[in-house]
């Protein structure tokens, strides 16, 4: 028909716009992880002032998005300065611990000499107290500057496997038997029910960071490098991944900072590649907390719980009337809690084509009835479910 006719034609240059977008944003992706992974590598291999390092860029690379990802480290590096976030401090070699630190920082500037994009990498360093209870987002077990991030190492291969295990467990649990995300279906695959949509089905990755949280530069090389892989592997085929989840478990007690300036810098860094028409990125937490509704969360979050009381007098006024704001607010955290600090990539088609075919107003609503209410699991069974998860693997957990 003529109707078919025209939708095809429209499928046909909405996948050509597509494609270039995804040739444009996977070069941008591998110079975001090329930057963040060398910014943390002379972060964590320099000892002190004027280290330099000079980074060329392929010259299909965008310096408008090389410029982006400069002023994303610039915020950090003010951010690290002031106090806010949590700074890395240079040993001194001292057993003193009254003695002054020195905090090191990376700096970043364009070389406007050069055709190709090409980014000097220089480090610095200022004394400052040693004292970093006083910062907004305190450390949680800071290790040493040469135990942080040594990947290669057999405790670290075994912490993976087991952070995997964990996460993989929550997915079981959560999504696929209690229903929570209807396109998941196991814990291995997921995009289940759209292939009519024209999205397949993909594997589900899982990765690992052992970033520390006085070294978010690490945690974004670790999250930029997997977006990466995910964009040049495809959606399908053998190898074709669905989606993403990163452990961080470095940052499980402290949602604030995981929820705020990392997302912050996440959400930044799509801008900055032009990623959107090829990705979204989602917070998942031991911690998360609905937003209240009072400030704008950035896009990632949990729809607030106004939002969410709204769809649940509008679908099923009955729960709405018995739960309190506290309840509502717990129905929407438990979808989001993860036993680890999880960042969750979901390719931007299928998160279109989801919302498309679900009734949003319609699945969270019933998810909060699942999750809380009077014939739900309930908090108490969901709190002890994920304990149990988190503390799979542990010897807290094999005697448990």
């Amino acid at each position: 028909s003529t109707t078919a006719a025209a939708a095809a034609v429209d499928n046909k240059d909405k996948n050509v716009v597509l494609t270039q977008a995804y040739k444009k944003a996977a070069i941008n992706l591998r110079a975001a992880s090329f930057f963040w992974r060398q910014v943390s590598n002379l972060l964590l291999s320099s000892k002190g002032q004027n280290d330099e390092m000079v980074l060329a860029f392929s010259g299909g690379t965008s310096k408008i998005c090389i410029c982006r990802l400069i002023d994303i480290l610039d915020w950090y590096n003010e951010q690290t300065v002031d106090g806010t976030l949590p700074a890395f401090f240079v040993d001194d070699g001292t057993q003193d611990e009254k003695k002054a630190k020195s905090m090191l920082v990376v700096k970043a500037s364009l070389d406007e000499e050069v055709s190709l994009p090409t980014v000097i990498l220089t480090t610095s360093t200022t004394t400052s107290a040693t004292n970093t209870n006083s910062v907004s987002y305190p450390l949680d077990g800071i290790e040493t500057n040469e135990n942080r991030c040594n990947n290669n190492n057999v405790d670290e291969e075994t912490s993976a496997v087991i952070v995997q295990e964990r996460i993989q467990s929550w997915v079981r649990r959560l999504l696929v038997d209690l229903g929570i995300c209807p396109f998941t279906k196991s814990d291995k695959r997921s995009g289940q029910g759209l292939g009519d949509l024209g999205v397949p089905v993909g594997k589900i990755a899982y990765h690992y960071s052992n970033a520390n949280v006085d070294c978010i530069p690490l945690l974004m090389a670790d999250a930029w490098t997997a977006i990466s892989e995910m964009i040049d592997a495809g959606p399908s085929g053998r190898n074709g991944i669905s989606s993403i989840l990163l452990a961080a478990p470095t940052f499980d007690t402290n949602f604030p900072l995981w929820a705020g300036p990392v997302f912050a810098m996440l959400e930044s860094g799509v801008s900055a590649t032009n990623s959107e028409p090829a990705i979204g990125v989602v917070c998942f937490h031991p911690q998360y907390a609905t937003p209240d509704g009072s400030s704008w969360p950035g896009f990632g979050h949990m729809h607030s719980v106004p939002r969410l009381r709204k769809w649940l007098e509008e679908r099923n006024p009955n729960l709405s009337e018995m739960l309190s704001e506290e309840e509502v607010a717990a129905g929407g955290a438990w979808q989001r809690r993860t036993p680890h600090a999880v960042i969750n990539v979901l390719r931007a088609e299928q998160l279109e084509v989801a919302e498309g075919r679900r009734a949003t107003g319609v699945l969270y609503a019933e998810n909060i009835r699942v999750l809380i209410g009077n014939e739900g699991v309930g908090s108490s069974k969901l709190a002890a479910d994920l304990m149990e998860e988190q503390q799979m693997g542990s010897n807290k957990g094999d005697q448990g």
